[in-house]
């Protein structure tokens, strides 16, 4: 299993120790939205975005660089709206029974804060 994260700020990743005061000073400065995925199990950065719609966008198409897919997962952390959205697009493409919609648990959105959305892939990539 794949994930990829979009933060809809920095300041709780600051809050929780996970970057430092610099960051997530400069982020909001520069209205960025971080992007974040598991590489080999460690959580590691895989880009940022300067818009909600373009993080989205990268939510798609990261979903869309596997060649097969047996499930997908969408989770928010109090965005629900961004994460129907992304679940329309995808049910365009795959069928809806093979898309699971949550809501991340209250341990992950205390770390994340609102306005996290995740998806996570089970298959492989193209």
């Amino acid at each position: 299993v794949d994930f990829l994260a979009a933060f809809d700020t920095l300041e709780y990743l600051k809050r929780g120790g996970r970057i430092g005061r610099a960051q997530a000073f400069l982020g909001s400065i520069l209205r960025v939205n971080p992007l974040i995925t598991l590489r080999g199990g460690v959580v590691e950065p895989a880009g940022r975005t300067r818009s909600r719609a373009k993080a989205l966008e990268r939510l798609y198409n990261f979903v869309m660089s596997y060649s097969h897919i047996e499930e997908i997962a969408v989770e928010d952390a109090a965005c629900p709206d961004d994460a129907e959205l992304l679940v329309e697009h995808l049910s365009s493409k795959f069928p809806r029974e093979c898309i699971y919609r949550s809501r991340t648990t209250p341990v992950i959105g205390t770390h994340t804060g609102p306005g996290l959305l995740l998806v996570a892939v089970l298959g492989d990539k193209g």
